[in-house]
């Protein structure tokens, strides 16, 4: 490997003008920016087969891939919790066997891709919380917590119970 004195005498020179080194730096933030947003913004068609519980689902996708799903940003009672049976059912009966889009945000510790999943361009998440069905999952965003503010105020779903637990808590009193 050869080593171009002219590019390495070049660079120098950007790194010596203020103006030349602060565009440079622009430019390289710039482009991290563009390839970790489109890199964080992958989503994909799915037929949802399953509802696991109130915010968890099972997608299968056109090339035949089950994916399961966990839904950014919110947080359902667990099934045996109080109103854990009546957010499944919810969940199920507006997605059920419809085909979605899963909009990739991240990934959990299980493995599942956790994302905001879109029917008829609605967000599902954002319906799951303002309907009292689940809670906005502040500890990872703070998306949905106007839609909790609603649904408490309103007394939806579970925000009609007194003191309704959140799921993280219950799930540390009830190891199961």
């Amino acid at each position: 490997m050869r080593l171009n004195i002219g590019k390495i005498l070049s660079f120098r020179k950007i790194l010596s003008d203020p103006k030349k080194f602060f565009s440079f730096l622009i430019l390289i933030f710039v482009l991290i920016f563009i390839e970790s947003f489109i890199a964080q913004t992958k989503s994909f068609d799915a037929k949802v087969i399953k509802v696991i519980d109130g915010d968890t689902i099972e997608v299968l996708n056109s090339s035949g891939s089950k994916y399961k799903i966990r839904f950014f940003a919110i947080d359902a009672p667990e099934l045996k919790q109080k109103f854990g049976i009546e957010s499944k059912n919810y969940l199920s009966s507006i997605i059920k066997d419809k085909k979605v889009k899963i909009i990739y945000k991240d990934e959990d510790l299980y493995g599942r891709i956790l994302a905001i999943v879109k029917f008829d361009d609605l967000d599902i998440n954002q319906i799951m919380v303002s309907k009292g069905y689940a809670w906005a999952y502040s500890f990872y965003s703070d998306i949905y917590i106007k839609d909790q503010e609603f649904a408490q105020k309103n007394s939806l779903g579970l925000w009609k119970d007194q003191n309704p637990i959140e799921p993280y808590k219950w799930r540390k009193q009830n190891k199961f």
